[in-house]
C-alpha cells in the first residue's frame, strides 16, 4: 500500500476490528488467538506503510514515538490471554494519535516532502530545542534546496549564513569570549571574530588538539565569508549546495552531533 494516508485508514480499520473483537464476548479475558492476527495487521501496516512518511511530516515532535509505543504495547498484549480493559486503554490512547497523524499527512500533501538525512535531522532537532528561530532558517534553506529551480539563491545563502552566525553567537557570546584568558581583539576589530568564537567553543570542550581547533575555526570563517558573498552577489544552485555541505559539517562539530 504505497499511499501513507490510505495505509493509515487501513490501520484505523484494523484498530476498529480489534475493538470489536474485545467487546463481542462476555469473558473478562481475551484469548491471544482472537486478537493476535489483528494486532499484527495493525503493526505491519503502521511500520511498513505509515511510519516513515509520518516521521518526515509530523508537526509535533514525539508523535511517531507515541504511536510506536502503543502499537508495540498492543503487540505485547496479544502474546497471551489478557484482561479486556488492557486493550481498551491502549485503543483509547491510540485513536487521538491516529487522528493527529491523519491531519499531518493531509497537510503534507499540499507541500513538497522534505526528506532529511540523519545529520540534517539531528541538526534541525538540536536547533529546534536550542534556537527555534535559527531552526526555522535552517529548515527554510533545506526546503529551498529540495524544491530547486529558484530564480535567485541569495535568500538561501542568507539563511545558511545566519544559521551559522546565530549558533556561534549563542555558544560563544561576545562577553564570554572577551573575558577568556589571553583574549585579544584582532586588528581593526571591535568585537570577537567568527574564527575567535569557534576557537572559544572548541577550547571550552578540551576535546581536540590546537591544530584541529585552528583548522575548524579557519573553515568556519571562510564558510561564513562564502555565505556572505553568495548573499550579496548571488550564487548558483550548485554553489549553494556546496555551501550547505560546509555549513552542515561545521554545525555538526559545534553542536557535537556525531
Amino acid at each position: 500500500m504505497a499511499d501513507p494516508s490510505e495505509a493509515l485508514d487501513a490501520m484505523s480499520g484494523h484498530v476498529s476490528a480489534l475493538e470489536a473483537a474485545i467487546t463481542s464476548g462476555r469473558s473478562k479475558h481475551i484469548s491471544a488467538s482472537v486478537v493476535q492476527p489483528i494486532a499484527r495487521a495493525i503493526a505491519t501496516t503502521y511500520f511498513e506503510s505509515v511510519r516513515t512518511d509520518l516521521e518526515a511530516v509530523q508537526n509535533r515532535r514525539g508523535l511517531v514515538e507515541e504511536i510506536d509505543f502503543v502499537v508495540q504495547s498492543i503487540l505485547q498484549l496479544a502474546t497471551s490471554s489478557r484482561e479486556r480493559r488492557a486493550y481498551v486503554g491502549q485503543i483509547a490512547e491510540l485513536r487521538p494519535y491516529l487522528l493527529e497523524a491523519t491531519v499531518d499527512l493531509m497537510k503534507a500533501r499540499g507541500t513538497p516532502r522534505l526528506v532529511l538525512s540523519k545529520i540534517e535531522r539531528a541538526i534541525l532537532e538540536t536547533l529546534g530545542a536550542m534556537l527555534p528561530s535559527t531552526a526555522a532558517s535552517y529548515e527554510q534553506a533545506l526546503r529551498d534546496i529540495t524544491q530547486g529551480a529558484r530564480v535567485s539563491w541569495r535568500g538561501t545563502a542568507t539563511e545558511l549564513r545566519e544559521t551559522l552566525r546565530e549558533v556561534m553567537d549563542h555558544l560563544a557570546p561576545d562577553e564570554k569570549v572577551t573575558a577568556a584568558a589571553g583574549f585579544q581583539l584582532e586588528p581593526d576589530q571591535t568585537r570577537p571574530t567568527q574564527k575567535q568564537k569557534v576557537r572559544f567553543i572548541l577550547r571550552a570542550r578540551r576535546s581536540s588538539s590546537a591544530a584541529v581547533d585552528e583548522a575548524v575555526a579557519t573553515l568556519a570563517r571562510s564558510t561564513y565569508q562564502r555565505g556572505s558573498a553568495s548573499a550579496h552577489i548571488g550564487a548558483s544552485g550548485r554553489e549553494i549546495k556546496n555551501l550547505k555541505l560546509y555549513v552542515d559539517a561545521l554545525l555538526a562539530e559545534l553542536l557535537e552531533i556525531a
